[in-house]
């Protein structure tokens, strides 16, 4: 994951466009998502509020009607003549004034097309002429009486007239009630236009937006859908809107899976409900309006960044990733200056950083060809002071010469002396290298130490270290300055033959060397606080290997003096664990006797 991101963050083109898309495409692409769900909320909101105001200013209207139409039944009783006659229990008789009155209520009433009573075995009417009266009549009657005097609703039906008519009306019946029975019915049949302009709101003239008057058991008593009066809409839709007196719901056709915005509620007269049903997609229009607008906006969007990007790597990666390209051969060693746009084109600030990219190429190209001559002028002399000077292989060889007239006149102590010297001088001067193995330290050690015994008689050098430590990598002449500090200072007042021990060990992963003596010691305290408790100005040796090996290991690896009156003085020299490489053994000492013999 973390190299995918660096290919990916690896150059400013991806940065750019990562950071447009970021902070401006991506934003916008929430921005229109968050838009779309809320503005979706608010549109099935607003779309049930109006459906729930509108059908309450319906039922309210109808309401007010089938109430009216209630109230106009209750004349009946209060029509003297005909109450007296429903009282008087002669029903054999006709009544003239019942005729009368149901014609009255057929001419005042506008919805009203007809009114039946049947009292008595008599059948009065008034308004549309029935051709099958009788049979509804048998169909209706047990069901009138059963509600004794209470009104029924009776839903919606095409009734057969003569003159060949056939109208869609709904039926609105009550027994007819004298002082100890019902001795009759009354049925007022209102028309079908009844409903037509109660629903003639706008909202019910919206495309995608049906509605439906239906009974309890889910027959259409009115609807926009002509061809769905009268029958019987048994469907899931319907129950679920019956199962509740007022609400709304999210109904999903099972077959199609399309959606619709149910809206439902029920008549506190007929006990009819209401409801509304509106495709889900229909609503939406305007949503889908919006989503297109959206799709629109992205493909502009894509649009912009292609432009984008080609007008950004025309001016800005190009240019660019060709000084990348002309900084990468510079850090090679090639001074090649970068092609240039035509003066004719724009010089914005990257044409202009490339322009002094080339001046700083040719003038650096300039400067390293004045430094060659220099150099090879400066060379030039250099040889000329060398081969003026005096050889060294002039001196080992001179030193050879004597220390054979040693040996010629059998004095041995100086021909030893004289080679360690010579041991001494080309292991210094030979070998350039700052670090020599431990064991090529230690051969140095006691050249010098052989050395300074012919001056000094009161000490003894003993070596004790393992094998398998000598040949990690030390700095050069590394333990020779702690030496010669004991010769000098340690031994200088002591009686007793003075030793000096020199041991190794690996501790916290790094080579201590121990270079401990039991001369005279002396305080610490009083050593000037220079870091490594050492005075410059007496000691230039030791504060030298300090500095060495501080500069070329770090902090954590340098010397440290422990050390006490009377009770010598103990030298912790620590150093890291380096493996010297091999260089060939006695072939390197050959090389080296071989130089220092010519």
């Amino acid at each position: 994951m973390r190299k995918l991101y660096k290919n990916i963050f690896r150059s400013i083109k991806s940065k750019i466009l990562l950071s447009f898309f970021g902070c401006v495409v991506l934003p916008s692409i929430l921005f229109i998502g968050i838009f779309l769900h809320s503005y979706s909320g608010y549109i099935l909101e607003s779309t049930v509020s109006e459906k729930q105001n509108v059908l309450h200013e319906i039922n309210k209207s109808m309401n007010q009607y089938l109430s009216g139409y209630k109230d106009t039944s209750m004349n009946i009783y209060y029509n003297d003549t005909i109450r007296s006659y429903l009282d008087g229990n002669d029903y054999e008789t006709e009544s003239d004034s019942i005729g009368s009155f149901l014609a009255g209520i057929v001419n005042s009433e506008k919805y009203i097309s007809a009114a039946v009573m049947e009292v008595g075995g008599h059948t009065y009417q008034a308004g549309y002429n029935y051709l099958d009266l009788d049979s509804w009549l048998d169909q209706w009657r047990s069901k009138i009486l059963e509600r004794k005097g209470r009104v029924v609703w009776l839903p919606t039906e095409q009734f057969s007239c003569t003159y060949g008519q056939k109208p869609y009306q709904f039926v609105m019946a009550r027994a007819v009630n004298s002082p100890e029975e019902s001795i009759g019915i009354l049925l007022f049949f209102i028309t079908a236009d009844f409903f037509g302009d109660c629903f003639s709101n706008p909202a019910f003239q919206e495309r995608g937006t049906a509605f439906y008057l239906i009974t309890d058991t889910c027959q259409v008593v009115s609807s926009d859908e002509e061809e769905a009066i009268a029958t019987v809409v048994d469907t899931p839709l319907f129950q679920q809107a019956l199962s509740m007196d007022e609400g709304d719901f999210v109904y999903q056709d099972t077959d199609t899976g399309e959606k619709s915005i149910v809206v439902c509620e029920k008549s506190s007269v007929s006990g009819w409900t209401l409801v509304t049903v509106t495709a889900e997609k229909e609503a939406y229009q305007k949503l889908h309006t919006i989503r297109k607008m959206a799709v629109i906006i992205g493909i502009l969007y894509a649009g912009f960044m292609l432009l984008a990007y080609y007008i950004l790597s025309a001016y800005v990666f190009r240019p660019v990733q060709r000084l990348g390209k002309g900084l990468k051969k510079v850090s090679a060693g090639e001074f090649l200056p970068i092609e240039e746009e035509k003066e004719s084109e724009s010089q914005d600030e990257i044409s202009h950083v490339i322009h002094r990219y080339n001046e700083m190429v040719d003038h650096i190209e300039k400067l390293m060809g004045e430094i060659r001559e220099e150099e090879q002028a400066k060379n030039a002399e250099r040889i000329k002071v060398l081969a003026m000077q005096i050889s060294p292989h002039f001196v080992y060889n001179t030193l050879n010469t004597i220390k054979w007239m040693a040996v010629a006149n059998r004095q041995e102590n100086i021909s030893r002396m004289i080679e360690s010297l010579i041991k001494m001088m080309r292991g210094v001067t030979y070998n350039m290298n700052e670090e020599i193995s431990l064991r090529e330290e230690l051969e140095l050690l006691e050249c010098y130490v052989y050395i300074q015994k012919m001056r000094f008689l009161n000490f003894e050098v003993e070596i004790e270290i393992p094998e398998e430590l000598l040949d990690l990598k030390v700095n050069k002449l590394v333990l020779q300055p702690f030496v010669e500090n004991c010769i000098q200072h340690a031994f200088k007042e002591s009686e007793e033959m003075g030793v000096i021990r020199i041991s190794a060990q690996i501790a916290d992963g790094a080579l201590e060397i121990r270079i401990a003596d039991n001369g005279s010691g002396f305080d610490t305290q009083k050593l000037e606080k220079t870091g490594d408790g050492i005075r410059r100005e007496d000691h230039i040796g030791i504060p030298n290997v300090s500095e060495r090996i501080r500069l070329n290991y770090g902090e954590a690896y340098g010397i440290r003096i422990e050390s006490q009156t009377g009770k010598g003085t103990t030298v912790y020299v620590r150093l890291p664990l380096l493996f010297a490489e091999e260089k060939g053994g006695k072939k390197q000492e050959e090389r080296d006797d071989s130089s220092g013999n010519r």
